[in-house]
């Protein structure tokens, strides 16, 4: 910021001078973009945005699976091998998803 402050000085103090009028600082108020650039940075923001949300919910789904089977497990209402394991794991995670909208994302 500062940079462009002492550059923006001395440009207009180097235009101003010729006319008689003395600048001691000039200060940005607003900083606007080019259309172009100011959209790729509203495509990054959303982006970030809908990957932070993408992984709370693959966060919150995990764990809503390790929590089923562990309850199931410890219950004594399953008792399965790995394989057995790996589909029930991977049918909750997509019957979880599906309940939360997420589907095919």
């Amino acid at each position: 910021v500062q940079a462009t402050q002492d550059t923006l000085t001395r440009l207009v103090a180097a235009d101003a001078g010729p006319v008689g009028v003395e600048v001691c600082a000039v200060r940005p108020l607003r900083v606007e973009y080019a259309p172009e650039v100011a959209a790729a940075m509203h495509r990054r923001r959303l982006a970030a945005l809908d990957a932070r949300h993408r992984a709370s919910v693959v966060g919150s789904v995990v764990d809503s699976v390790e929590d089923t089977v562990t309850r199931l497990t410890m219950r004594g209402l399953l008792d399965l091998d790995d394989d057995e394991r790996q589909v029930l794991v991977k049918d909750l995670t997509v019957a979880f998803c599906a309940g939360r909208g997420e589907a095919g994302a």
